[in-house]
Order: structure tokens, then sequence, then C-alpha cells
């Protein structure tokens, strides 16, 4: 039990240096307030049953805008099966490339060569969740394709999904706030 503890004691420190500050703790819940004015309550029960807040990006929910219309509601079903927190992923895919499964943020002459990225680094974003080519190896090893294989929606959300759970960033990889 102490592990549990532990680990509760972890995840509330993250969280309040994330959100804001305790203004209630109980053995079952802990009410975190935000500087912005608006308070969080934490169901300890849950945190008990659940993997550390780092490896649960639903937690981020509350960064994304609550207008609906930020959203790629015709993926939701493709980003459940990937098991990809749904609300976070369908806001990064309009926020990235507007729906587009196709984006990319890059132009090319006609002999293929970039003329220009939106990137200051050179790299391109590809696909609805704008994969970047950074991330080449991973996307050959995963979809066994170049990185036009991120044109591709079961591509891009499998090495997505691949970030997501075995890089350092996790989400930190896509801008998820405003």
């Amino acid at each position: 039990m102490k592990t549990k503890s532990s680990l509760i004691g972890v995840i509330i420190s993250m969280y309040i240096a994330v959100v804001g500050t305790i203004a209630y703790a109980s053995n079952e819940s802990l009410s975190v307030v935000n500087p912005n004015s608006y308070s969080v309550v934490i169901d300890i029960a849950e945190i008990n049953n659940k993997p550390m807040a780092i490896d649960r990006p639903d937690w981020l929910d509350h960064r994304i805008p609550a207008d609906k219309d930020k959203r790629c509601p015709q993926f939701h079903s493709k980003f459940k099966e990937y098991k990809l927190p749904v609300q976070v992923f369908s806001y990064i895919a309009w926020r990235e490339s507007g729906c587009n499964p196709k984006a990319i943020n890059a132009k090319f002459d006609a002999s293929g060569k970039v003329i220009w990225t939106l990137n200051k680094n050179g790299s391109i974003d590809r696909g609805l969740l704008q994969i970047n080519s950074s991330w080449q190896t991973v996307t050959k090893n995963v979809c066994g394709t170049d990185l036009n294989g991120l044109l591709e929606l079961d591509c891009n959300l499998s090495v997505a999904k691949y970030i997501m759970d075995n890089s350092k960033g996790k989400l930190l990889n896509w801008k998820i706030s405003n």
C-alpha cells in the first residue's frame, strides 16, 4: 500500500505543478485550483486504478478548446481503434492538418525537391497528425514504408501511437494548447 500512496503523491505533485494549487483534499478526492480561475476535482480512486498521469494523455483534455468545431469527428472511430485519446487527437488533427489526411506542410518543385517548408529546420510534416520527417526510421519500422506512407491514415495513426507510447515527449510532440 505504501507504493500506491507514493504513486498518488507523485501524480498529485505532477498535476498540481501543471494545473494549479491544492484547494481541498480528502481521502476520496482532491480539488485543484487553476490560476485561470477554474477548478478540477481529481477522484483518488481513479488515480489508484490508473497509470501515472504522464502516461494518461486524456488528462490533457482540459487543455484543448471546448469548441467542438475544432475537431475532426469523422476520425473519432479511428482514434479509438488506435487507442489514441479521442478528443485530444481530434483537436490535434484539426489544428495540425485541418482534418486532411493528405496534408503536407511543404512545397515541392517539379523534380520533387523541397522549395519551402513551414518548419525552420527544413523538416516536413505529413498526414492527418502532421508526423515530422524526423520520425523516418520509426515510420519505416512501424509501417514498412518511407515518409510518404504517413499520408495513409492507418500508417499516420500507427506512428502517432508509437510516438505517444514510446517517446520521451509523449504528447509534447504536438502542440496541444492554444
